[in-house]
């Protein structure tokens, strides 16, 4: 009777009685929530505070409360302390502190005595500091800047996650020794990183992919991964691979606990045991953040059993949840944080449903599994692991695609294709690399595990490289730009670019950093696909914008300077969609490189841009007839700007964007957009008008 009575409980009250962790959880999850996204999602966070005394359970209800409370005053003080920090662009700024960590030309800086830290930044060359060491540093702040278009890295956000207050570009250090225990452990990692990798590294000439992509996978070393390789596991939706996350560290305890067991450890020693060698490889591969909580969460899911609790799977996910959010609640909102949880919550329901389900290939219901011969066994092993590999894939795809849409603005098409073929590599090769590790004393057998490993490698690149290459692997997560649309794109200072139509031609692609950190990823995020590029002005710092748009779509025209020696003065994408450089008069010479800037008008569906970006004034205002638009995309001449409204009131502009700083009178009832206010900007010609649509802007200090 009493186990009918169970079987009739409902769902939530068997959940609630299995995983009295969950409610607390989620009540913390929802009031971090509350304080970051909307103050509206206090009422789920009361309910899920409430839900425990429906079942008889009011301490988990206490526990709840006290949670989200704790969780929601942490969030606030942060959020105010972060927004008093005094920091001004251009200020001077010296310190003592320690150096934490180091990439390249930046280094992450804390002053003595303070919370925050610092992104200390070389002016050229490499940053001098070292981490682990004292520095006095002098320099000049800058602010973290929002991003300024979708896809575009949000370094604001970023540093206020992380708590990072602002970034000093570096005019001089002064090395003052050795730096707090903290910055020293983090050293003695890295450093422990890099003699690894120089063991796996050892015997293979200097750029071998497959070496780069096995130090990679193992120690999530990235710093001698080519750009290349990166692009084929970014196109491929196989990134995850390259950070020492959930997937590396449960493969580590499997293999751990595996190598225990065959040594006929107990199960309950060999899970104790396995604890310091988990932290081992953690400490080895660098201490990332990922690492350090997939760490938490195997150790919570191995003392479970060890302390005669039941291990539930959500009850010992609601309790890594709890401990994490305990150690920092900000991690709630970083995107590696939030994919770990899903996807794994995702993974342990298939599986426990995959346990139940009676194998396809099974010989008879009524025949228990052990009496089973040997080729039963093995159909049955077979088919539940293709079964269970093939759900947690799809599975885990679906539930990251909204998560990555949202943080990261695209999707992957082949992620689960590629997934279950990486899933068969990284096991053994992670257990190949490891081995030759803890053999490095022996060079022979070194050298095996080495060359074993680098061919496992070899085959993920192969698979990489051949997904990435198929059509719409790397999908946004918006519909892609329609051919009457086009997007305008701040860069840095006074420079921007525009994509007119789609496919499209790109006026002015910027500097080198401009065309890869703000150009190029805006384009991806729109769906935007380049078939020429047209420069208003060439000089040596555009051109070198325009060949890495090249490398990145390859097959693009170039068609230089528009207006200049043999370039074409017409484009046409279709009937009733072309660019065409406007026919005005030379303006006149003032000295300056933007003399030669050309005005380009684009003409679809009966309307009309002006794209005058930095040319003179004098070239319109001396032509025969005012050109006629309905909207102006007006830039800077420094001496010969458009500074007349009653000519703009001539062209019939109902529109006016301002791409610089720079502003002129404009006649009344026209809109104005300011590039530099408003980010990326939308325009979409129609026969009913032009609808122009801001991104977001760009004035904004903690996202």
């Amino acid at each position: 009777m009493e186990q009918e009575r169970h079987l009739q409980r409902p769902w939530l009250e068997r959940t609630m009685a299995a995983a009295p962790l969950l409610a607390p959880a989620l009540a913390m999850l929802s009031a971090c929530a509350a304080v970051d996204v909307s103050p509206w999602l206090w009422g789920p966070c009361l309910c899920l505070v409430a839900l425990p005394c429906l079942f008889r359970a009011p301490g988990m209800s206490l526990l709840a409360l006290a949670l989200a409370v704790w969780a929601g005053a942490s969030l606030l003080a942060y959020d105010r302390e972060y927004r008093a920090i005094p920091v001004e662009a251009g200020q001077r700024f010296t310190a003592a502190g320690a150096v934490y960590s180091a990439s390249g030309r930046s280094a992450l800086f804390r002053p003595d005595g303070s919370r925050w830290f610092y992104t200390v930044s070389a002016r050229d060359g490499a940053c001098p500091l070292v981490v682990g060491r004292r520095y006095r540093v002098k320099g000049e702040t800058y602010l973290l800047q929002a991003p300024c278009g979708p896809g575009i890295f949000d370094r604001e956000r970023w540093g206020y996650l992380r708590g990072i207050a602002a970034g000093v570009r570096l005019d001089q250090s002064f090395n003052l020794g050795e730096g707090d225990w903290r910055s020293r452990v983090q050293a003695v990692s890295l450093g422990f990183r890099e003699e690894a990798g120089e063991l796996l590294r050892e015997g293979a000439p200097p750029g071998d992919e497959a070496r780069q992509v096995m130090v990679s996978a193992v120690l999530g070393d990235k710093t001698d991964a080519s750009p290349e390789t990166m692009a084929k596991f970014l196109m491929s939706g196989c990134m995850h691979v390259f950070a020492v996350s959930g997937m590396h560290v449960g493969v580590a305890a499997l293999l751990i606990l595996g190598m225990l067991r065959l040594l006929c450890v107990r199960p309950a020693v060999a899970r104790l045991a396995c604890l310091p060698l988990l932290a081992l490889y953690v400490f080895i591969t660098g201490m990332s953040v990922s690492a350090l909580r997939a760490f938490i969460m195997a150790a919570v899911w191995l003392v479970a059993p060890v302390l005669r609790r039941k291990g539930h799977p959500a009850n010992i996910l609601a309790l890594a949840f709890i401990l994490l959010c305990l150690l920092d609640p900000l991690q709630v909102f970083q995107p590696g944080f939030q994919l770990s949880f899903c996807v794994f919550a995702v993974i342990v329901c298939l599986a426990a449903w995959s346990r139940r389900e009676r194998p396809l290939w099974a010989p008879d219901p009524f025949i228990p599994s052990r009496i089973y011969n040997a080729r039963e066994k093995g159909l049955v092993h077979l088919e539940k692991a293709c079964r269970g590999a093939l759900l947690i894939s799809v599975g885990a795809w679906l539930v990251s695609i909204p998560l990555t849409a949202w943080h990261f603005g695209t999707w992957n098409l082949y992620a689960p294709l590629t997934n279950i073929c990486l899933s068969v590599l990284v096991f053994p090769l992670m257990g190949v690399s490891l081995a030759g590790l803890m053999l490095a004393w022996c060079p022979w057998a070194l050298s095996v595990c080495n060359a074993a490993a680098a061919s496992l490698a070899s085959a993920m690149l192969a698979v990489t490289g051949g997904v990435a290459s198929l059509p719409c692997s790397y999908l946004p997560s918006q519909p892609p730009a329609a051919e009457n649309e086009a997007v305008i794109v701040p860069l840095q200072k006074d420079a921007w670019s525009m994509a007119v139509s789609n496919p499209a031609l790109v006026v002015d692609s910027g500097t080198e950093g401009m065309a890869r950190y703000a150009l190029i990823p805006v384009l991806k995020a729109r769906g935007i696909q380049p078939a020429g590029v047209v420069a208003t002005r060439k000089g040596k710092a555009e051109r070198a914008g325009m060949e890495t748009l090249l490398e990145e779509y390859p097959g693009v025209r170039n068609w230089g300077e528009a207006g200049a020696g043999d370039s074409p003065r017409k484009w046409r994408f279709r009937q009733g969609n072309e660019l065409a450089v406007a026919d005005l008069p030379e303006p006149l010479a003032t000295g300056i490189h933007q003399d030669r800037c050309r005005v380009l008008a684009w003409t679809c569906r009966g309307r009309c841009v002006l794209i005058i970006g930095n040319a003179g004034f004098s070239s319109l205002g001396r032509a025969e007839e005012v050109p006629r638009a309905d909207v102006l995309v007006i830039g800077r001449h420094p001496r010969d700007p458009v500074c007349s409204a009653a000519w703009i009131k001539a062209t019939g502009a109902r529109t006016v964007v301002f791409t610089t700083e720079y502003t002129c009178p404009v006649p009344e009832g026209v809109d104005v957009y300011r590039l530099r206010e408003t980010g990326t900007l939308y325009l979409r010609l129609a026969e009913d008008g032009v609808r122009v649509t801001p991104w977001k802007g760009t004035e904004r200090r903690t996202g």
